[in-house]
């Protein structure tokens, strides 16, 4: 819609010149005899019985000034006007290419009817207008009348015409209708090789793949050279569930022609597609051969390498094509993400924060507002949040992960009361959400408002009773803050069983142990889970029980080692004071 506007603002000048300098006759009389055209922002309606010019140049004009404002079935109205008492082929022209961009079908088939009536001949822009509304009212006949019209080139079917059929096919009408539209072609020209290739891609769009793979291996015995004809037969293939043969199809058409880049680029995505990662990176690696600074091919190299876990040969790709000139959002994403997981912090926020726009945006933004925060830039992080905030995010889930961003950053901060505030107007908008109940949860805890963290946590489990995480930490606030230890137990060991080599569910399950008495099995389970993970508050719990069953030296053996790790010190700090 955007484009047709400024396309009739440059060509409306340029056609009432043309007019004007026509000399329609009644074109040139005294101001008190022209009719007023523009009124504040309404066109006038014409006065009765005006000379046919007069009207002709006020339907044109007022057509124009519509057109130009944005007014398109008003434009459309007058120009159809003009078209019904004028011959002149511009003008029937122009009536019926705004009406069919206005989406009067049938209008623009009448004006075409007309054109037709004139005998005008044929002409490039009106040839498309009828096509293109003949399609989108899916009248068969006319449309087979006008692709004839584009495809014949000297009593042979035009290869090129072909290629820009099956694009407006595509564009222009269903699936299903262009399919039928195929198939009278191959009628009506059954050794058209291209019309094969045409039928056989439609069959395969509707699903018709064991039709499709008869038309195409028809196609490729008569035609072996005609490179699409392979593609198609891979998406029939795959259709049928036949995917290592539609791999096949492929692949030896590639070792013929081994530097045909778009057939080996097409070969790499179908290998992508059907999660053959190796075999994908092995095809982008030739392309980098011949198309070295390409963006596509390098950015594929970088994602398939994240997908297979080699993060610096990742990392090597991504930084080329930045280094190229490329500004490419996905890739300043993704090579964050992996200089986040190797710890470089800043130069992964100076990358989240050059996504600008596009899918990754937000998620980029609250990335580095974590990294920030991580870093003891607090201020600095609820800055960005709330800048976030302040865009009026249109989306629900988008506005709670703000939310959850901006509250763990003022967790960091320990300042928890702000972030139980934050929780509950958030949860005024949505009052449901499990990820913003869980995380006011967690923060109840902490500010011993252990019934509201009760009854976040059971509200979680109503909506998602197989959440191991909520699970976890209802039986472990209940172990920790309260004597109710068989419930507690009976929640984790629910969670165990969804997540069985989860650390923190292993730590729960022997801090209730340790709860219940039962040493050995605590010893047993927080041993797992300091083993699968290396953590501040685990050691302190491991180190308690083993103090607790007579095994000192070995308690502070494991608390000494819990202070050269990540996690929770405050726990291990505290533990180790209580046992002095």
């Amino acid at each position: 819609m955007r484009r047709l506007q400024l396309h009739m603002k440059q060509l409306s000048l340029l056609l009432i010149s043309s007019m004007l300098l026509a000399g329609l006759p009644g074109c040139t009389s005294t101001p008190e005899k022209q009719q007023e055209v523009v009124r504040g922002d309404d066109i006038a309606v014409a006065p009765e019985r005006v000379p046919v010019a007069q009207e002709l140049m006020f339907n044109l004009l007022a057509g124009e000034f519509a057109g130009v404002r944005g007014h398109l079935e008003e434009a459309m109205s007058y120009y159809g006007r003009a078209a019904a008492i004028s011959d002149d082929p511009q003008i029937i022209n122009r009536a019926a290419y705004i009406s069919l961009y206005s989406g009067n079908d049938q209008q623009s088939v009448e004006l075409c009817e007309r054109w037709q009536d004139l005998n005008y001949g044929q002409s490039h822009s009106m040839d498309r207008i009828c096509l293109m509304a003949y399609l989108h009212l899916r009248r068969l006949e006319p449309v087979i009348a006008k692709v004839e019209e584009l495809l014949m080139l000297d009593g042979k079917v035009n290869e090129s015409a072909v290629s820009s059929l099956t694009h407006i096919l595509g564009k222009e009408t269903t699936p299903a209708f262009a399919l039928d539209i195929a198939r009278t072609l191959n009628d009506k020209y059954p050794d058209a090789p291209f019309l094969m290739l045409l039928q056989a891609r439609f069959q395969a769009s509707q699903k018709l793949y064991e039709e499709s793979l008869v038309s195409v291996n028809h196609l490729i015995r008569l035609e072996p050279d005609i490179v699409d004809a392979y593609l198609v037969k891979a998406q029939a293939l795959a259709g049928l569930g036949r995917q290592q043969e539609s791999i096949e199809s492929v692949a030896m058409v590639v070792k013929k022609r081994p530097h045909d880049n778009r057939l080996r680029l097409q070969y790499a995505r179908m290998l992508v597609q059907f999660k053959a990662f190796d075999e994908a990176i092995e095809q982008f690696l030739v392309l980098k051969k011949s198309m070295s600074n390409d963006e596509n091919v390098l950015l594929s190299l970088g994602l398939l390498s994240i997908e297979i876990g080699q993060h610096n040969d990742a990392k090597h790709y991504l930084q080329t094509l930045l280094d190229e000139g490329h500004h490419n959002q996905q890739a300043h994403y993704y090579l964050g993400r992996i200089q986040q997981s190797q710890g470089e912090d800043m130069p992964a926020i100076a990358n989240y924060e050059r996504v600008l726009s596009g899918e990754y945006r937000l998620d980029a933004r609250i990335r580095a507002s974590s990294l920030m925060a991580r870093s003891g830039q607090y201020e600095k992080a609820l800055s960005r949040l709330e800048s976030l905030a302040a865009e009026q995010l249109q989306n629900e889930s988008d506005r709670v992960k703000v939310y959850l961003a901006k509250g763990e950053v003022l967790r960091a901060a320990s300042r928890d009361k702000e972030a139980f505030t934050l929780y509950n107007d958030a949860l005024n908008q949505s009052p449901e959400n499990t990820d913003l109940l869980y995380a006011r949860a967690l923060t109840a805890e902490k500010l011993n408002l252990l019934d509201v963290a009760e009854s976040d946590l059971k509200m979680v489990l109503m909506h998602e009773p197989e959440n191991a995480s909520a699970l976890n930490a209802l039986g472990y606030t209940l172990a920790d803050r309260t004597q109710r230890y068989t419930e507690a137990r009976d929640y984790i060991l629910k969670a165990a069983q969804l997540l069985p080599d989860d650390p923190a569910i292993l730590d729960s399950l022997g801090w209730v142990y340790y709860r219940l008495g039962q040493l050995e099995d605590a010893i047993k389970w927080l041993s797992r889970a300091f083993e699968a993970l290396q953590d501040a508050e685990i050691a302190a719990h491991l180190g308690e029980v083993l103090w607790v069953s007579g095994q000192t030296e070995k308690a502070k053996s494991i608390w000494q080692k819990g202070k050269t790790l990540d996690g929770n010190q405050a726990v291990l700090r505290d533990t180790i004071q209580r046992f002095k």
